[in-house]
């Protein structure tokens, strides 16, 4: 469904943020605010707070924030319109579609497809309870009844129309069965014949519970092994993750274990480590790591030991670095699946393989170890080197300095040498001997770069606060001359406010962005002034953010100049020389 900014505006204002989070937990004034103990973590001393003026939240300790419709999502585990239609109900407003003609019958025609797998799922799951080769079949894979059910296993027919002979029964129209993706067109002739044929099936269902897929299993060893609905208008692989809805249903989760097939998510499941999905047999999505962010943000990796499995693993890593989340990898000795593992040594086990999984960086380092054979002058050459590559994209240097030493002793490499390998990769002293270089390798503008995210966090702040406030703010600074990308966005959503004379309101200009910007907006609108004078306060954090765009000047300038003069164009060189000292005068 989709709804106008109007609406979900009204339906924001009707559902004052203290009084909903209060019928969840129990909260406490503390000064203009509210507190009480996260409900998203464990914490003995309350780190969650609530504002009643900005209609937001925000937690200091595990760093979840948002509006009231954000809180809602993220505590009843709803998409953005489930959370605001509970909301609406709330509120007693009647939320209407805003959409034309056009797309109410794609929404209808949807509809009829989900509609259709539903009743697949029914059929095939009655046809396993009347077949006795696939029930066979899955009690020896050490599967129980309940998870059978739980699951919605079922079994198709070996028969080239059963189910579409079942569908057309029903009422339903055949060239939409076609669409959903349970038949194919005959070769020859016209009609259509079933896609699945004599596999176990597996239901896959969306976090609303819709059927939108299936996947189908031999149970023998005929080829191809799995069968699974093409991308269909309700179906897209990348989009979708294999018992996420199952995970939707646990109350806490510490993290989630992303396993290559049905077979084991769902045996998994039936031992009890129910935060287990699966990736739908493809590439490893950026929509896939958004999906599972929402849920937690620790996330472990088990795929296959071999080559594939490996090259699947450093790319599903990569992705669900790029989100935000903390990746680890685990490594099940002896190449077993976790299923196979589980059936050995037991589900304790296992368990104490997760919470023991490789940090990413590890993970990395540990995989080009084990390519190589340290005891060959030539691969330690080379391990260095990769092992370099890896820490440069690291920031801490504690993190470094800790892991150049685990290796260094490990592997009997000079400590010095990998520093200066890092060195050498992160560019240090390349410009030392350049007449013209004179920008040094300083931290000073690193230090005023901080000073300039903090002072546009208090422009921003002071936005909200009142509207003269606000137009006096931006008529000094523009929105692109902001150093954060977010920050540049929020300045440009308050310049929109102000144009049609409006006072910009946190909790509003929180719904126009996307959900895994609402938490980082949250903490920019939670942050504490300092206590001093408004006007001092603009002036002094204008005057940063000036400062810092002649700093960046200055930098653009004198990489232009040191090309220039290596270049031999002198004259363009000392010119760009000319400017740079000029505008270090302004900003002394």
């Amino acid at each position: 469904m989709f709804f106008s900014e109007d609406v979900i505006s009204e339906i924001v204002e009707k559902n004052d943020i203290v009084n909903v989070i209060s019928e969840y937990v129990h909260l406490k004034k503390s000064g203009s605010n509210y507190m009480c103990l996260c409900p998203f973590h464990s914490e003995k001393s309350p780190s969650f707070s609530v504002s009643s003026s900005k209609q937001i939240f925000n937690c200091f300790g595990c760093g979840v924030g948002g509006n009231v419709v954000t809180f809602v999502q993220k505590i009843e585990r709803l998409n953005f319109v489930e959370a605001l239609k509970l909301l609406a109900d709330r509120a007693g407003v009647e939320l209407k579609d805003s959409r034309d003609a056009k797309d109410l019958e794609r929404l209808n025609f949807k509809s009829r497809l989900l509609k259709i797998n539903l009743e697949a799922a029914r059929f095939f799951y009655k046809k396993l309870q009347e077949n006795k080769q696939p029930e066979k079949y899955l009690k020896n894979r050490g599967l129980s009844d309940e998870i059978v059910k739980s699951f919605g296993i079922g079994y198709s027919l070996d028969s080239w129309d059963s189910l579409l002979k079942y569908l057309q029964k029903k009422g339903f129209d055949k060239e939409d069965i076609y669409k959903v993706g349970l038949v194919l067109p005959k070769k020859q002739g016209d009609g259509f014949y079933d896609r699945f044929r004599n596999r176990v099936m597996f239901p896959i269902i969306d976090l609303k519970g819709n059927v939108i897929g299936f996947g189908g299993r031999v149970m023998d060893d005929s080829k191809p092994k799995y069968l699974n609905s093409p991308d269909t208008p309700v179906f897209n692989k990348g989009y979708n993750l294999y018992g996420l809805n199952q995970v939707k249903k646990l109350t806490s989760i510490d993290n989630i274990l992303i396993v290559e097939g049905y077979m084991d998510t769902i045996a998994l499941h039936q031992y009890g480590v129910s935060n287990t999905v699966a990736s739908l047999g493809t590439a490893f999505t950026e929509h896939q790591a958004k999906l599972l962010k929402r849920f937690s943000n620790e996330i472990v990796i088990s795929y296959d030991a071999d080559v594939a499995g490996q090259s699947a693993t450093f790319r599903g890593l990569s992705i669900l670095e790029k989100e935000g989340c903390n990746v680890k990898v685990l490594n099940i000795p002896s190449g077993k699946d976790p299923d196979d593992y589980i059936r050995a040594n037991g589900v304790e086990s296992f368990r104490e393989l997760v919470s023991n999984s490789l940090p990413l960086i590890q993970y990395k380092i540990e995989s080009i170890k084990n390519k190589l054979n340290i005891s060959k002058l030539e691969d330690k050459i080379a391990f260095k080197k990769h092992f370099a590559e890896i820490l440069k994209e690291i920031e801490s240097e504690v993190e470094i300095d800790t892991y150049i030493k685990k290796y260094s002793k490990e592997l009997q490499l000079g400590e010095e040498s990998i520093y200066a390998e890092l060195n050498r990769l992160r560019g240090r002293n390349k410009n030392g001997n350049i007449k013209h270089n004179i920008i040094s390798d300083s931290k000073t503008p690193k230090k005023h770069q901080k000073a300039e995210v903090l002072a546009e966090i208090y422009l921003l702040n002071l936005c909200i606060d009142n509207i003269q406030m606000a137009k006096n703010i931006l008529n000094k600074v523009k929105p692109h001359d902001f150093l954060v990308d977010l920050h540049k966005s929020l300045a440009e959503m308050v310049q929109l406010y102000l144009s049609d004379n409006k006072l910009p309101n946190a909790a509003d200009i929180m719904n126009r962005f996307e959900d895994e910007e609402k938490q980082e907006i949250s903490k920019i609108f939670s942050a504490e002034l300092p206590v001093m004078n408004k006007d001092d306060l603009i002036k002094s954090c204008v005057d940063t953010l000036i400062k810092s765009k002649n700093y960046r000047i200055i930098q653009e300038l004198t990489i232009r100049m040191n090309e220039l003069f290596q270049n031999g164009e002198i004259e363009k060189a000392n010119a760009a020389f000319n400017q740079i000292k000029e505008l270090q005068n302004i900003i002394k």
